[in-house]
């Protein structure tokens, strides 16, 4: 079965792999003209990724990320006041990408190709770029995020929302900490809880997939409440452009770095707000919320952050990409009917979704934020 997928991210080339190992003719079209970075920091990876991953030979454990074995509250001080333990691997989004587009098939995977139209029939789906080259296919997958084209084709009019707060994120070479520093961090899930905010912070892949000590960074992630008018200023970046949903680094306007370091020196205990200071090119995403009544019409699919958008307290969002797209493979396995895996998937996917839609609020409203 001929498979055409939108959007060359992660949830893009996860769908891929597990549709490449199921036997379909799977080619990705992503619309950036080169390789994709910076577009994000700090990942928390659940097991059944990690799993995923070692088990078909993308990665293997010593090389999938950076373990921490224990978390470590903190009070306004800065004094560890609850340590216990922890098994989580932390990566960054470059180095996942990186993995994952390694190992599928360089010659299926198009750069520069933005999706402009589609239109289907009872068995093919045709796709329209914006350079006029035209695709058909068996079965169109749209893995294009937040602003997707392929899920205004089955849900018109659906888009993210606001959801009150933002994450300011910042990485730390750790080079630029001295011993004692590193110390205190590696090795741990660190977490300042305050009134209406909070803080983590962990150690993460370097630019490179540097693993060993002396090489790897330090992510942040605070959140913090924003009203629509702060957040209309904060998302106008240093050039007057305003931005959606993310500003990346170095594009925060001067303003908006200066409030950030006031409010640090404000509210942070000094290990955190010396952190935030020292990070030469802090970015910012809007944490919103999406979901979509249906993941599916005819032959064309949308999953990942294209059908809906879980807060990131839930640490599922790439998660939730590597289930939709290892159970679609399988679903379309399991049935002869193409029809028959689409509506079984999409059943299991949407509850799948909501029930972490509604963790992660949950978790929102517990910390005060939104």
């Amino acid at each position: 079965m001929k498979t055409i997928i939108i959007g060359g991210s992660i949830g893009g080339l996860i769908t891929g792999i597990a549709l490449k190992k199921a036997g379909y003719d799977v080619d990705i079209y992503e619309r950036s003209a080169s390789e994709m970075q910076g577009r994000g920091a700090g990942l928390v990876v659940q097991p059944g990724l990690m799993d995923y991953m070692i088990s078909n030979d993308i990665s293997n454990r010593q090389q999938f990320g950076v373990p921490a074995t224990q978390r470590q509250i903190l009070n306004g001080h800065g004094h560890v006041t609850l340590r216990y333990e922890n098994d989580t691997s932390f990566t960054s989004w470059n180095y996942l990408w990186r993995q994952l587009k390694n190992y599928f098939p360089a010659e299926n995977y198009h750069y520069n190709h933005k999706l402009e139209s589609l239109n289907q029939n009872d068995k093919t789906v045709h796709g329209v770029f914006s350079d006029g080259k035209e695709v058909a296919a068996d079965l169109l997958i749209g893995a294009d995020g937040y602003s997707s084209v392929v899920r205004e084709h089955i849900s018109p009019g659906i888009a993210p929302l606001y959801s009150g707060y933002v994450a300011y994120r910042g990485l730390i070479p750790e080079s630029d900490l001295n011993e004692e520093e590193i110390e205190f961090f590696s090795n741990k899930f660190t977490l300042y809880p305050y009134t209406n905010s909070h803080l983590l912070a962990y150690l993460v892949p370097g630019n490179h997939g540097e693993l060993e000590k002396g090489g790897r960074q330090l992510n942040w992630v605070w959140y913090l409440n924003k009203t629509k008018s702060e957040l209309d200023r904060l998302m106008t970046d240093k050039n007057g452009l305003i931005r959606q949903f993310s500003i990346p680094a170095t594009f925060l306007s001067t303003e908006s770095v200066t409030e950030l370091h006031e409010r640090a020196q404000k509210e942070l205990p000094d290990i955190l707000r010396d952190r935030v200071l020292q990070t030469t090119n802090p970015f910012v995403q809007t944490i919103v919320d999406m979901e979509v009544p249906k993941m599916y019409e005819g032959r064309v699919v949308i999953l990942g952050d294209a059908a809906s958008v879980v807060r990131p307290h839930t640490a599922s969002g790439t998660a939730k990409a590597y289930e939709n797209g290892v159970a679609l493979s399988a679903a379309l396995s399991r049935h002869k009917q193409v029809e028959e895996a689409l509506l079984e998937w999409n059943n299991d996917e949407l509850r799948y979704a909501a029930d972490l839609i509604a963790y992660g609020r949950r978790l929102a409203k517990g910390s005060g934020l939104g």
